[in-house]
């Protein structure tokens, strides 16, 4: 079927036009490194660090752990709070969460829902165990013919509880249900002794209170900075959540149909390519506020992590702690104050 083919090509090629090109890919932090981070948050540690946020785990079968995500919708969605890092893929009409845990067990994520045909280019490099329910033939068949681990409800239906707000799932019944999945590289490059970095990027560096991201067609998120939790916080326009780490990632969206005799398709992001990229960190030491800058993306590949650098292309480094993605369209407003 044209859409099938169309769906499984996103997984696959690159973004095209307007792709800024970096002169180098910037490596992540190493989970086994000994780093000591900067900022407000003092943390030492000289033993095994949790890969997909840089904090200590709690031995090295903690941090050796497989990834497992939860692909989760609707308005008040749960479980995405103790997420190490959560995609928001923001294509109308709907918003779905791609949430990953490595770190923490959650006892319930949800309301679980369908795979898209993004979903394999976003989780591929994390190799990680993924829980869904539902989705076209087609966009199931560009999952599982990916690294994902795949533990939807259709196949592992006692890994889920049905709930009165829709099906729910533990991380460590998905987590159980399937064999090979393997531990998930850094995503992230992270302030501390082993790149020797101290703030989020080498220059441009902003120190605003508070963002609000205004989606075309999805209303306004509002976030506001804690410094007493040296976090962000979604304060308005989503669920309630905090995190260190806050990126505003604008990504082109392509139609695939699921159906062209029927005239069914969705707006996929394509996160393969690069772009323009907004990061709003942690403070950095004795500063109020947190810190900003604007730079680019750039994700080669479909194994490629994605690498984040400030507007004269020098790496950015983030602050330990959890990461929260906005996958943005063209037209994303994005207003910082404070």
């Amino acid at each position: 079927m044209i859409g099938l083919a169309a769906a499984a090509g996103l997984a696959v090629t690159a973004c095209g036009a307007g792709a800024p090109s970096p002169t180098s890919s910037v490596p992540p932090s190493s989970p086994t490194a000994t780093p000591t981070s900067t900022g407000t948050d003092q943390t030492t540690s000289t033993g095994p660090l949790a890969p997909l946020t840089n904090l200590p785990a709690a031995s090295s079968a903690a941090a050796g752990k497989p990834a497992v995500v939860v692909l989760v919708s609707g308005t008040s969605p749960e479980g995405l709070g103790s997420a190490d890092v959560v995609y928001q893929d923001v294509a109308t009409p709907t918003v779905r969460y791609l949430a990953v845990f490595q770190s923490k067990s959650v006892s319930a994520v949800g309301p679980v829902t369908s795979t898209r045909p993004e979903d394999a280019a976003i989780l591929a490099v994390l190799h990680p165990v993924t829980g869904y329910n539902g989705g076209s033939t087609g966009f199931i068949n560009i999952l599982d013919k990916s690294a994902v681990k795949v533990a939807s409800y259709t196949v592992h239906p006692t890994a889920y509880t049905t709930t009165a707000t829709g099906l729910t799932a533990s991380t460590t019944s998905l987590l159980g249900a399937v064999t090979g999945a393997q531990a998930p590289p850094p995503l992230f490059r992270y302030r501390g002794s082993d790149t020797g970095a101290s703030t989020l990027a080498p220059s441009g560096v902003t120190r605003p209170s508070a963002v609000a991201i205004s989606v075309p067609g999805l209303g306004t998120e509002n976030w506001s900075f804690d410094a007493g939790a040296n976090r962000w916080v979604l304060s308005s326009g989503g669920p309630r959540v905090e995190v260190a780490n806050l990126v505003v990632q604008t990504v082109p969206f392509k139609t695939v149909f699921e159906s062209r005799h029927l005239g069914i398709s969705v707006q996929s992001a394509r996160v393969i390519g690069g772009g323009h990229a907004q990061v709003f960190s942690a403070a950095a030491a004795g500063s109020s506020g947190g810190t900003a800058a604007t730079g680019t993306w750039s994700k080669p590949h479909i194994g490629d992590v994605t690498n984040y650098f400030d507007a004269s292309g020098q790496p950015m480094a983030f602050q330990p702690g959890s990461t929260w993605v906005i996958l943005a369209p063209e037209g994303t407003s994005v207003s910082a104050s404070g």
